[in-house]
């Protein structure tokens, strides 16, 4: 029989427990890590401390120093997730203000569709949360006080806002074919009753509100959709936190509205990361 020593009895069911000194030297690490653009404070933050956690756990005869959680950090540096600059420095302004910030990011959840709307993809997006953001302080969020930050940041020195690009045109135009209006040659009234007049016009007329109520309505949808598509895609840092985040929806009558489960979705996720952040090296 082979024999079990207390150390190895240790070694196998014992977890390395920190002391307040140790959680000191851990956030002291953080402002540097942080500075190199390890994620923190966003999506994966709780990933990255979770295997600094595996690692002094793997380690125990390590000691808790900053020196040797960057060091950790910088040895394992493929296994961890980092950001881009515009990602940093959208999460460094959040995180202090998480609700207004999800607020920010439910709105231009509706945007990116047509041309003229803000870019809400890729490093764009996050630089378009930045800018605005920072045009916010003080101001409630909402799509009056967006447009005005937006423009605020037009008119102030520095980098500006991404805006979906209007269509190219193909191929040049005379300036007949720009002035051309669809109007027939010798005009639309020539020996036109006017009772037919009336009725071109009516006809017209309802054509473009129905044109425009459509154009409303599908514009209204795929923001749904891509609100819809977002908040199915948040997950929590266990399977129970994943299970309430999809349980939890806003309704509008009978109808779900996405927009409004995607920012209720998002300040959970926030609230359950707080909690992480809370104990996440007391154990």
């Amino acid at each position: 029989m082979t024999s079990t020593s207390m150390q190895d009895i240790f070694e196998n069911n014992s977890r390395r427990p920190y002391t307040t000194a140790d959680e000191e030297q851990f956030n002291e690490a953080k402002k540097g890590l942080a500075t190199a653009r390890l994620d923190l404070y966003g999506p994966d933050a709780q990933h990255n401390i979770n295997l600094i956690d595996q690692l002094f756990q793997k380690h125990r005869n390590i000691p808790i120093t900053v020196a040797n959680i960057h060091k950790a950090v910088e040895d394992h540096k493929n296994e961890f997730v980092w950001l881009t600059p515009a990602q940093a420095n959208w999460f460094q302004l959040a995180k202090d203000s998480s609700d207004r910030a999800n607020q920010l990011v439910a709105w231009l959840a509706t945007q990116g569709k047509r041309p003229g709307q803000f870019v809400n993809t890729g490093d764009e997006l996050f630089e378009n949360l930045s800018l605005l953001f920072a045009k916010l302080h003080g101001y409630e969020i909402n799509s009056e006080t967006i447009r005005h930050a937006a423009d605020r940041v037009a008119h102030t020195s520095g980098p500006k806002l991404h805006y979906i690009p209007e269509p190219r045109r193909e191929g040049p135009r005379s300036e007949a074919a720009k002035s051309d209006d669809g109007t027939p040659f010798l005009g639309r009234n020539l020996n036109e009753p006017e009772w037919v007049r009336r009725s071109r016009e009516r006809s017209e007329r309802e054509a473009k509100e129905a044109a425009s109520e459509r154009s409303g309505a599908s514009a209204q949808s795929a923001a749904a959709r891509e609100a819809q598509r977002q908040a199915e895609l948040i997950q929590g840092a266990t399977h129970a936190e994943t299970d309430q985040l999809r349980k939890l929806f806003s309704t509008s009558g009978t109808e779900i509205d996405w927009v409004q489960t995607l920012a209720a979705r998002l300040q959970m996720q926030k609230q359950f990361n707080k909690q992480q952040e809370v104990r996440r090296f007391i154990r």
